[in-house]
């Protein structure tokens, strides 16, 4: 899943204070919603024979394994 650039947020300055609150409230926890997911820059996976493969993607969308030596 793409990662969506930030969006800008005006605090409200009218209406009362419970409804700015609430509004800021629910602007935070839109943002942690999109933050949830998590971003991984490689991936180590084991293949059934044993060996260590690290998994990553390059910013075409390539993407490349390299064994990497465990101990």
């Amino acid at each position: 899943m793409a990662r969506l650039p930030p969006q800008s947020f005006t605090p409200p300055t009218s209406g009362s204070l419970e409804q700015r609150v609430r509004i800021i409230g629910e602007a935070l926890s839109r943002k942690a919603d999109l933050s949830l997911e998590p971003v991984y820059s490689a991936v180590l996976l084991v293949a059934p024979g044993g060996a260590t493969w690290r998994l990553s993607v390059d910013d075409t969308g390539a993407v490349s394994t390299v064994v990497v030596a465990r101990s």
